[in-house]
């Protein structure tokens, strides 16, 4: 049976290897918003890294961070010079200066502030993997791959979204709805 655990729980979480996903990944090192998920998985983050916990993630959640912290640069962007997405698309937009920059800022925060501090694990998934992970459920692709990893390594994954809540591995979160699964 799978556990969930809230911040509370950290202490007795020392020796686990703790799997950050892109939401928590974005919450700490690209906060936006008024949401008080920036503080509350900034304060997990410090514990972890405090207890000297195996902070891990993978390729996948790296690249969902990028994509989804340009795409919320690009819809700032868009209500700050007050343009329609019809008049600026997602692609001109990251070729222009700014979104160039944004880029910059990105892979900046990547290199100096999350790649020091995480083990990068991986798995080459074969054939039969892929086909297990064809059919609908309520984790996307994506989420499976990461479920995958989380259980193959034993590691706690750190995440703010529900769709995880029907997995069969161990889940830290500050999600009212993830801790009730």
């Amino acid at each position: 049976m799978p556990h969930r655990y809230n911040i509370g729980h950290c202490p007795t979480l020392s020796a686990k290897p703790v799997f950050f996903d892109a939401n928590i990944l974005i919450y700490i090192f690209w906060p936006t918003g008024t949401s008080t998920w920036p503080a509350e998985y900034s304060t997990i983050f410090n514990t972890l890294r405090k207890q000297k916990n195996v902070l891990m993630t993978d390729v996948t959640v790296i690249s969902e961070v990028i994509n989804r912290s340009v795409r919320i640069e690009y819809d700032k962007y868009l209500v700050e010079k007050g343009i329609r997405k019809d008049e600026l698309s997602f692609k001109k937009f990251r070729e222009s200066p700014y979104g160039k920059e944004t880029l910059t800022d990105i892979y900046t925060i990547l290199k100096n502030k999350i790649m020091p501090l995480f083990h990068i694990i991986g798995k080459v998934f074969q054939k039969s993997d892929i086909e297990g992970f064809l059919h609908v459920d309520s984790i996307d692709f994506s989420d499976m791959l990461i479920t995958s990893l989380c259980r193959d390594n034993n590691c706690i994954l750190l995440t703010n979204d529900r769709d995880f809540a029907s997995t069969d591995i161990d889940i830290l979160s500050a999600h009212p709805a993830l801790l009730r699964s």
